[in-house]
């Protein structure tokens, strides 16, 4: 019985997205953040924007294409409040009971859903908030962009 119940856990966790939230330092431009997508992604357009869906808050929106997709990742870099208690507004606008991942920690925050033909990444720590959507695999896009930052030294934590 504990070797089926086991199995059971490992393929429901297998279509989920869990991973280390890595962020850049904190010393990054929030341009400079969001132009670090590499693997073959070009950049379309960089500009900046009053929010995104509930976020009411000035940021970056990048327009990412490879191959037939194509990637939106906005950017958010918070002074002084925390990115948290925004990232809670994107779960909430989506609902958290059909979020492919759902990671709620004290210092970072994961989250992915698939939901009327549209995909949505989004996670924070530290002072950073990043949201990817794409129609087709954002969570691909997200992991490549978290190896990166990973990469520079950004900032990790589950």
């Amino acid at each position: 019985m504990r070797k089926i119940l086991l199995l059971l856990v490992v393929l429901s966790l297998s279509s989920c997205m869990l991973r280390p939230v890595y962020v850049p330092p904190s010393a990054y431009s929030l341009t400079s953040a969001l132009r670090l997508a590499q693997n073959g992604y070009a950049l379309i357009f960089l500009e900046e924007i009053d929010g995104y869906g509930p976020i009411a808050k000035k940021g970056l929106v990048a327009s990412y294409i490879r191959g037939d997709s194509s990637y939106l990742l906005y950017g958010f870099k918070f002074l002084g409040e925390s990115p948290k208690d925004y990232w809670k507004k994107v779960t909430k606008q989506y609902g958290t009971w059909n979020s492919r991942t759902y990671i709620d920690l004290p210092n970072s925050g994961l989250y992915s859903v698939a939901k009327e033909g549209k995909y949505v990444v989004a996670w924070w720590r530290d002072v950073w908030l990043f949201v990817v959507e794409s129609s087709s695999n954002a969570e691909k896009f997200a992991n490549e962009l978290m190896d990166v930052f990973a990469r520079i030294g950004g900032a990790s934590r589950w």
